[in-house]
């Protein structure tokens, strides 16, 4: 299958997704440049990979899970990711998103049938682009039934 792209055409052999949740994490997410910390979790709160180093508490995961469900804690309390706390800017069915204005600081969660991917971003990225590649990456997952 060929794929058209401004760079000339791709072939669908050619494009090969990571084998492995950590590859996710480094070759989708952290290698994008936009992403500072990443992880996903399964919606059980058990974690299936994340940035070396990276954590999140069993606490911060089921709140994000429930935010998704019912996000007015998040909206009162912020939302809390690797110890840190973000306002929540955007809460919805599949999609939160935290910002800290003064540091330039922020998330974004995006839920997926089976696991919820997180990221971060520091202070000079542009929150668009860790946007774009947690949203991507998560509908990839969501389509792969995942």
């Amino acid at each position: 299958m060929a794929i058209p792209t401004r760079y000339g055409t791709i072939y669908a052999q050619e494009v090969q997704m990571p084998s492995s949740w950590n590859e996710y994490i480094s070759l989708v997410l952290t290698d994008s440049g936009f992403v500072t910390n990443s992880a996903i979790f399964g919606t059980d709160g058990r974690k299936w990979a994340s940035t070396h180093g990276y954590g999140l508490t069993s606490d911060e995961i089921k709140t994000l899970v429930f935010g998704f469900i019912d996000p007015s804690k998040l909206w009162k309390d912020g939302v809390r990711v690797g110890g840190r706390t973000f306002t929540c800017t955007r809460a919805e069915s599949g999609l939160i998103v935290g910002r800290e204005s003064t540091e330039g600081t922020g998330c974004v969660v995006f839920r997926c049938n089976k696991c919820i991917v997180i990221a971060t971003h520091e202070e000079g990225a542009h929150p668009g682009g860790c946007y774009n590649v947690v949203t991507k990456l998560g509908e990839y997952l969501k389509e792969q039934g995942i």
